[in-house]
């Protein structure tokens, strides 16, 4: 039987998956074509896993430490990763180590935005639309701030398809565009062989009668180029306006990351209708994908390759130390994350209610006994003090553990609030000791609650908090003749992996 091709379909060499998990490493691409944001990671060293998120005509990424930057159709999306919300994820617990969580929106119009990068807390982009560059905030559309030497005037006619920014200890060097018009759309008279590279601030041309050249990058300080349409690699030598062709590949190069000794190149397919590729060297061979290259020896060492949905990709980006990254939008359960200061947390609001969880312990009595799945939430409180914790939220402490929170010693508190309907119904406080292993105090969900299965869902969420402190180790700290003893720790062993001791 014939394989059923699927959307977002895609094969890849066995050392693909391997490369990924041995560096520790996750990739994201951004395919305008498809509208995707998509995230390859290694699921182990045999298999990957792809994750498409919907962004609007998505280009050129940016990311710095925990900030991913996506450009899109008419904004720039600004996303932060939190590992503390990732294994708690609603939809998947346990799954993920890395989550970018839709954090601000630029409104740009449509500026066709190209490379971005972060420089000096500043966002720059490759302002295609406007033949410039320029900063991206909240302040107006764009600010520019250089634009070549023979671009007269900032209108939006895409003159010269600027699109490459090449950037070296935190300062611009260089930059690409498939032509030094002055007219509108005036590249495209000689699109195939009329790229430059040029020099920044000066706007020097270094190289021209490149092959729609993209990706400018500077690595160990040597200048790299995508000659996109011959499917070069190039290695630009700036003071004697020449390059080398260290590689020739498949398909039409546009994008390109580094990590290590390793190369990630973006390959996207060349568009057939169209007469003027039809007589390049990549006219047969061109695939949507991306290729992995050990730089040292000019190798290739793996290849991923989509077989349906994905034709074209602009950017590929490193994302290090991520073996499982999630990336989600405005819409959806990307709207219920919520973080500030120490805590953090998921709401799982009902359809339509932009209500926020909020409330107390104290208006417990004002609580419906709707089923928890119609609006809950739960809400972490770190580093709570032993007064504050009995004041607020003593009516959900387990009552034979409220003299023992009172008067014991204690190196560091915290609870777990389970919420429905914004109001407190159950709590789960823990104790994170200096020796980094942890111990349950009490667990206490309202009588009128009990049918819900809270207390799994307190623990569940517990379990995958203590494994990114590296905790493995929790005792349960109830005395022996309580009959609430047996029921917890069955719980425990059911549901968690953690070790379990009690306190004569």
């Amino acid at each position: 039987m014939s394989h059923e091709i699927k959307p977002f379909d895609c094969q890849y060499s066995p050392q693909f998956a391997e490369l990924l998990t041995n560096l520790n490493i996750s990739l994201v691409i951004s395919t305008y074509q498809a509208g995707k944001l998509i995230t390859l990671s290694p699921q182990d060293t045999d298999k990957l896993v792809q994750l498409p998120r919907t962004f609007d005509n998505v280009m050129g990424l940016a990311v710095k430490d925990d900030t991913l930057a996506a450009a899109t159709k008419y904004n720039v999306e600004i996303l932060k990763n939190d590992t503390r919300l990732a294994p708690l994820y609603p939809n998947k617990p346990n799954t993920y180590d890395h989550i970018y969580i839709p954090q601000a929106t630029y409104h740009t119009g449509p500026l066709a935005l190209h490379d971005m990068a972060f420089l000096n807390d500043k966002l720059v982009a490759v302002n295609t639309m406007f033949s410039t560059l320029a900063y991206i905030d909240d302040t107006q559309s764009f600010t520019p701030f250089w634009q070549p030497p023979f671009i007269t005037e900032l209108e939006p006619e895409d003159r010269c398809h600027l699109n490459g920014l090449a950037i070296e200890n935190n300062e611009i060097k260089y930059l690409t565009a498939l032509g030094n018009s002055n007219e509108k759309n005036g590249w495209r008279e000689n699109k195939i062989n009329g790229g430059i590279l040029m020099e920044y601030p000066s706007g020097k041309i270094i190289l021209d009668g490149l092959s729609m050249p993209h990706s400018p990058r500077i690595y160990n300080g040597k200048l790299y180029v995508l000659n996109s349409a011959q499917g070069e690699l190039i290695e630009v030598d700036v003071k004697n306006h020449s390059y080398e062709v260290l590689l020739k590949l498949d398909g039409f190069l546009r994008g390109m990351d580094r990590f290590g000794d390793y190369l990630f190149i973006a390959s996207s397919k060349l568009r057939h209708n169209n007469e003027t590729f039809k007589n390049l060297p990549i006219s047969e061979t061109s695939f949507s994908g991306i290729i992995a290259i050990y730089l040292p020896t000019k190798t290739v060492i793996g290849k991923f390759e989509y077989k349906m949905s994905v034709d074209e990709i602009y950017d590929v980006k490193v994302l290090p130390d991520t073996l499982r990254p999630n990336i989600l939008t405005t819409e959806g359960v990307g709207k219920t994350a919520i973080s500030f200061s120490d805590n953090y947390f998921w709401a799982k609001l009902k359809e339509n209610d932009e209500q926020q969880p909020q409330g107390s312990a104290n208006q417990q009595n004002q609580t419906s006994t709707k089923k928890p799945e119609d609006s809950f939430a739960i809400q972490l409180f770190k580093n709570i003090s032993q007064e504050k914790l009995v004041t607020d939220f003593e009516p959900l402490l387990f009552p034979d553990a409220i003299d023992n929170l009172k008067t014991g010693s204690f190196f560091r508190l915290n609870t777990l609030i389970y919420l429905i309907e914004n109001n407190p119904v159950g709590a789960l406080v823990f104790e994170v000791k200096e020796d980094r292993t942890a111990a349950i105090h009490s667990l206490f969900i309202l009588p009128k609650f009990r049918r819900f299965g809270l207390a799994t869902q307190l623990v569940k969420q517990l379990e995958p908090l203590l494994a990114s402190n590296n905790i493995t180790y929790t005792e349960v700290v109830y005395d022996e003749h309580l009959p609430q003893k047996t029921a917890i720790e069955k719980l425990m062993r059911k549901i968690s992996s953690v070790n379990l001791l009690t306190k004569d």
